[in-house]
């Protein structure tokens, strides 16, 4: 009954009655803001896992099975194309008996001449931009949209076309039985299966290290508090126990606040263009159990972190103890043993003669990248504490900034190692799919054509179609001055129908290249989480800034300007991401070389996008300072004493 009496407490000082009532729902708020954020960024993450798996079910279960001997079967044919840089697919149908079966989304199969299309193909004919498009059609006659079980996403360009018995003469046509394969996981092959494993690291992640850091914000705040219940008589375990209770409340409003941010989130991340892919809103729906885990987590993180904030705090009944910064100093020694087993672990060919080319060389790659980018978050807080011990002088506002530094190194050093650790792997990623998707730009304005009819034919069909020129057999260039010359080729070319193909280089390194999908998906990714951990920062100085209000507020009547003051919060959040830039930029640039040589993939980091992510990073770091001067300012004001 005690320890009820006790919690019960702990969650009414989580609103402060009294004086403080304000700023104890601001400090309230805050921490649920923290938490929320961190929380519904995890499980927009993990349903947009989930999303991409309901995708690959889609394809799984339209996939064409070969028909068997005796079994009613259908001609099916499957022609790429592309519109404007999308992926435009094509998909000619005979059935060579009765009962041939029917693809998912189709109700009866489209007769010869009649057109199925995607619900996203129906709309962008019938839109303006969709008037480039409208001569591929002009010789049929559209008769319905497919289902949502027959597209794999919402923007999806896919239609389905009736032909004629002459169909079977296709040099690549299928007899097909049924439809529908087992759903796997992601067949990329080693590499890339690596890449979603570290891309999956990079984004959860700094995420915890963000959930764990606003479990710490009423930490500080609550001394005083906690040293006058012990002055009424509390002993160690019950002010543990208040504290945690305290602490438990932001986390369960924080909870609540996820569940919101989650559901206004989801339609945002469905609707963007991931690298050339969309996603059903109502796909992404985090698994059962990691929603469980999630909702647990939360709170244990949240109550851990605030306990442990308190290893180095002694709450006596006349005021609050700390240990000497002397005696708080991290030890070393194990993260940099972290990163050298990192560094180890990509050397199996050189420990236990591993093919380069083996499934195992895959999984230590994925174990060193691991390790190393856990390596980023438990190093920077060292580095940046043993970098600021020694520095001394300088203008007011850095020594301020530096000696909060020197006094409490752990709030925005966690902040600055969940910002470098998602610049660690995409520069990491971003290294590597230089290389792999690296490509000769030569010839880029040519286009070939593949056909059954022949190549006179084909070039009475494109004469006088603006900025298409013969230059070879079945070659065409296209004038660049034309930016839609492979659209009027192509319109030029649909009376062939499944006759014809038209192939360039340009189409093949856009939305149908895997390399170049994932890269845009996980730059994005990264882009996200980057802007998260910007929210996290602000939420988390503002919160400090309320609780060294009477510290502000006491500089500023002496006669310290505002904007020193100002300057002091900028390099406080600073110094960490700068140094913590540093690290990051080497640690994934090392990353990368060290998996470009254990699996034979070439890496060519580019510079441009090195800078862009430091640049982002440092320029996040002024948005936050700037944005919280709003809050130092009500800081000030609060802090002030008040007149009799």
């Amino acid at each position: 009954m005690h320890a009820l009496r006790e919690l019960v407490l702990g969650a009414r000082l989580a609103f402060r009655a009294g004086r403080s009532r304000g700023t104890g729902l601001v400090r309230t708020a805050l921490t649920a803001l923290g938490i929320g954020l961190a929380v519904a960024g995890l499980l927009l993450v993990f349903a947009s896992g989930n999303g991409l798996q309901e995708r690959l079910d889609r394809v799984a279960g339209r996939t064409a099975v070969t028909a068997s001997a005796g079994e009613p079967s259908l001609a099916y044919l499957e022609v790429p194309s592309s519109y404007r840089g999308s992926e435009l697919t094509a998909v000619y149908l005979h059935p060579e008996h009765g009962d041939a079966p029917v693809p998912p989304g189709l109700d009866t199969l489209p007769a010869p001449g009649e057109v199925v299309v995607s619900p996203a193909l129906s709309a962008l004919l019938d839109s303006d931009g969709g008037a480039l498009l409208r001569p591929r059609f002009a010789e049929t006659h559209i008769a319905g949209t497919i289902g949502d079980e027959g597209v794999a996403e919402p923007g999806e360009l896919r239609y389905y076309v009736g032909a004629g018995p002459d169909l079977r003469e296709a040099g690549s046509v299928e007899s097909v039985g049924g439809f529908g394969v087992p759903s796997g996981a992601l067949s990329l092959g080693p590499f890339l299966t690596f890449v979603l494993a570290i891309a999956g690291a990079v984004l959860v992640s700094p995420l915890l290290v963000f959930l764990a850091s606003s479990g710490r914000l009423a930490v500080a705040d609550a001394e005083r508090r906690l040293s006058a219940l012990r002055l009424v008589g509390a002993d160690v375990g019950q002010i543990r126990r208040i504290a945690a209770a305290e602490s438990l409340v932001g986390a369960l409003i924080g909870l609540v606040l996820a569940g919101g941010l989650f559901l206004a989130g989801r339609p945002l991340v469905a609707a963007a263009d991931l690298g050339g892919l969309s996603l059903f809103p109502e796909a992404m729906v985090p698994p059962w159990p990691v929603t469980v885990l999630v909702s647990a987590l939360a709170p244990v993180v949240t109550v851990g972190s605030a306990l442990a904030g308190l290893r180095h705090v002694i709450v006596e009944p006349l005021g609050v103890v700390r240990e000497s910064a002397t005696t708080q100093h991290r030890r070393g020694g194990w993260r940099v043993a972290l990163v050298v087993v990192g560094v180890a672990l990509f050397f199996p060919d050189v420990w236990f003669g591993v093919d380069e080319r083996s499934g195992a060389s895959a999984v230590f790659a994925g174990a060193g990248s691991m390790v190393l980018l856990v390596g980023v978050p438990v190093l920077v807080p060292w580095l940046v504490e043993r970098g600021v011990r020694r520095l001394r002088g300088g203008r007011p506002s850095w020594q301020l900034g530096i000696r909060r530094l020197q006094l409490d190194i752990g709030t925005p050093a966690r902040v600055a190692a969940g910002v470098t650790v998602v610049l660690a792997g995409a520069v990491a990623l971003q290294a590597l799919f230089g290389g792999l998707a690296d490509r000769d730009e030569r010839g880029s304005d040519l286009a070939y054509v593949t056909s059954t009819e022949s190549e006179q034919q084909v070039r009475e069909l494109v004469a006088g179609a603006p900025g298409v020129t013969p230059t070879g057999p079945w070659e065409f260039r296209l004038d660049p001055a034309v930016p839609e010359a492979a659209e009027h080729l192509r319109n030029g070319l649909a009376p062939l129908g499944w006759r014809v193909s038209v192939y360039r280089d340009a189409d093949r390194d856009g939305a149908a290249n895997t390399a170049g999908t994932l890269a845009a998906l996980l730059g994005t990714a990264s882009t996200f989480t980057l802007l998260l951990a910007g929210a996290n920062l602000l939420v988390l100085t503002s919160a400090q800034v309320m609780q060294r209000r009477a510290a502000f507020a006491a500089l500023r009547a002496t006669g310290v300007p505002e904007g020193v003051l100002a300057r002091s919060l900028l390099w406080q959040n600073g110094v960490p991401v700068c140094l913590g830039v540093v690290v990051a930029s080497a640690v994934g640039l090392g990353t990368a070389a060290l998996v470009g040589r254990l699996l034979g993939v070439s890496v060519q980091p580019s510079w441009l996008v090195v800078g862009g992510y430091s640049a982002a990073s440092v320029l996040l770091v002024l948005a936050v300072t700037g944005a919280s001067l709003v809050t130092l300012r009500a800081a000030v004001r609060d802090g002030l004493p008040r007149g009799g």
